[in-house]
């Protein structure tokens, strides 16, 4: 494992992540600083804690949106997909 040092909010803090996952934990960091400051514009909230709280359950929001809308279309394609090969199927057989 890899040490990572990130900074977010102005605060350091040291990470753990797998060889080659370096950019992954700075893109990472980013984006949560992002969050946090897209956070305390909109409510105005300093409490560093409160802070994260809210910031994590926008962020946890959007991966629930997206893991629903990822199973939905997963869903409509296997629809599509057996559709597909049903008119195959018949089409060979006739």
């Amino acid at each position: 494992m890899n040490r990572v040092t990130v900074n977010i909010l102005g605060r350091t803090y040291d990470v753990q992540a797998a060889p080659g996952d370096e950019l992954l934990i700075y893109s990472l960091a980013e984006y949560v600083e992002q969050k946090l400051n897209e956070v305390q514009r909109d409510t105005g909230i300093v409490d560093t804690q409160k802070l994260a709280i809210m910031a994590a359950l926008n962020i946890a929001d959007e991966y629930f949106r997206l893991k629903n809308s990822r199973e939905n279309i997963t869903i409509n394609v296997d629809k599509k997909a057996e559709e597909m090969i049903k008119v195959l199927e018949r089409a060979l057989t006739a």
